[in-house]
């Protein structure tokens, strides 16, 4: 066994978990010997695909993690699969609703929708009208309902006394979904999610037809936010529907016949009903933006009287904003990364298989360790990426400016993006401070960061990228509320491509690589006067 063990010099950090109390920082990164890697190959879990030993000793740890969770919810075994990711997003909430709607109206039989929050919004009001297109299809082909069940976290008096609670139709009508009679061939039930007082339901993702699935770091809502989508199909949709009817629980109350779902009430995918297969990754994408006003434009859908940008009137036909990427990467190992909620204080659920995902991969970590994330304040990935640097990886984060800084600023968070990176910054002497790139979240319209109290230009993405070739894609912050409480899902991908794609499709949708660099003294964004960017107080 070895450890990601906690360094002299935390401070304040220690002092906040220890204050918490529970599990020690260190979490035990098992290093697998080359028979279980062996035994691993040979299983036919990934067929005839042999991944990479990077995925192999962080899937090893996933799967020892689920044998010693100390979470309070369990959302059932995990196992890996082999999957293709045809289609990322990176854009705004609207464009990935845009998605959403496109695939809701071409279901047949099941959708699961799963949100952190939800909002009357553009989003919500598309996935509405989408319900509506889709019910009338089915009363034209005369078809069965269609089974559709949403699930979010609405803060609820009624959570005191149990988790899951049922919408009643007067309230999701008010949050944007239409009412029974405007979607008679829809089957719709609505869960409100939570575990009293701080287990969040924190996952974004949908699946359809138990044929593909995506995962997206947005919520359900208008904002100002750059967000990430990615579409799963393959095998691995199997992985993410178990997930999903697993997250749903027993409370599941369906007009369904009882001979499509089993006989604890979670629902059975209806494999002897013929429908017509539908190919999802036939949906037309938009153009690339290839000039800012178009770009702006895009970044502005969910603003309300925003500010202009830094740029204005710039061709950026060699850096086109990509909002849609196709990939034809295909039988790609992967293993989902969940974690269960924990609602209880205290951090005592650091073993589970998202946490295991993280800190393996950066442990197992040769080159490259690339993080974007809007909120960095976990202890853990702290602890674990000083310790990667101090060995010779290079690791570069792509932070917002701001976001949530009230929030990460309370008792036992962990504290704000700025004071979190000054405090990395001086535990590195100046070699190792080389090998820590900072750079704050830049729109790709702009010339320098905007502090995320202005609701401008915020970015919510959550993605880590090991190696140039495993990627953790999901809903999962690398923050303490993410890492100790909320109920996330991730992905871990083994795919050199997918992984270059993503970075080619990131860094020319945002500027933060090249005009948000913090400095490397203490990382902090300044001007060229040495001022930093106005915040809450300015």
């Amino acid at each position: 066994m070895q450890h990601l063990t906690k360094k002299a010099g935390l401070g304040v950090l220690d002092s906040i978990m220890s204050f918490m109390g529970g599990e020690p920082l260190s979490l035990k990164i098992h290093t697998p010997s080359k028979g279980e890697i062996r035994a691993i190959t040979e299983d036919g879990t990934f067929g005839s695909v042999r991944p990479s030993d990077l995925f192999l000793k962080i899937y090893v740890n996933i799967m020892r993690s689920q044998e010693d969770s100390s979470s309070n919810s369990d959302l059932g075994p995990k196992a890996g699969a082999l999957g293709w990711v045809p289609l990322t997003i990176i854009s705004t909430v609207p464009d990935i609703a845009d998605h959403y709607y496109d695939m809701i109206i071409e279901a047949r039989s099941e959708i699961m929708i799963f949100s952190n929050f939800w909002k009357h919004s553009y989003a919500a009001q598309r996935i509405g009208d989408a319900l509506k297109i889709l019910s009338k299809a089915v009363g034209e082909r005369s078809g069965l309902p269609i089974i559709v069940k949403i699930m979010f976290d609405r803060g609820s008096i009624k959570h005191l006394l149990q988790p899951r609670a049922q919408v009643t139709e007067d309230e999701w009508i008010s949050l944007g979904l239409p009412s029974s009679q405007d979607i008679p061939n829809i089957d719709l039930e609505v869960v409100n999610y939570h575990n009293f007082p701080i287990g969040t339901f924190h996952s974004k993702f949908m699946v359809i037809d138990k044929k593909v699935a995506v995962l997206n770091s947005c919520n359900i809502q208008d904002n100002s936010n750059l967000e990430m989508m990615c579409q799963f199909e393959g095998p691995i949709v199997d992985e993410i529907w178990d997930h999903a009817v697993s997250t749903w629980g027993l409370n599941m109350d369906s007009k369904r016949p009882s001979l499509n779902r089993s006989s604890n009430g979670t629902l059975i995918y209806p494999d002897a009903i013929s429908v017509a297969p539908v190919d999802f990754a036939s949906f037309c994408d938009p153009p690339p933006r290839q000039i800012i006003d178009s770009v702006t434009k895009v970044l502005n859908r969910s603003i309300s009287n925003p500010p202009l940008p830094d740029i204005t009137g710039d061709d950026i036909l060699d850096t086109p904003f990509h909002s849609h990427t196709r990939s034809s990467a295909n039988n790609l190992p992967m293993v989902l990364a969940p974690r269960a909620p924990y609602s209880s204080f205290g951090n005592t659920s650091l073993n589970t298989p998202q946490n295991a995902a993280w800190l393996s991969a950066i442990h197992f970590s040769k080159s490259k360790v690339f993080i974007q994330t809007p909120d960095l304040n976990a202890p853990p990935v702290i602890a674990a990426l000083l310790e990667a640097i101090r060995r010779g990886v290079e690791v570069t984060m792509v932070l917002c400016l701001g976001y949530n800084d009230l929030g990460e600023m309370l008792p036992t968070q962990g504290g704000h993006n700025e004071w979190v990176v000054a405090h990395m910054m001086k535990q590195l002497n100046e070699e190792e401070k080389g090998r820590l790139n900072i750079c704050w979240y830049v729109g790709r319209d702009m010339l320098k960061p905007v502090h995320a109290s202005k609701h401008f230009r915020t970015c919510h993405i959550k993605l880590m990228i090991v190696d140039e070739r495993i990627g953790i894609q999901g809903s999962g912050n690398q923050d303490t509320q993410s890492w100790f409480h909320s109920q996330e899902i991730n992905i871990v991908i083994d795919s050199e491509e997918v992984c270059r794609q993503w970075m080619e499709q990131l860094t020319t949708n945002q500027n933060s690589l090249s005009c948000g660099r913090g400095s490397e003294v203490d990382g902090i964004w300044r001007d060229g006067f040495g001022n930093q960017a106005p915040g809450y107080w300015s």
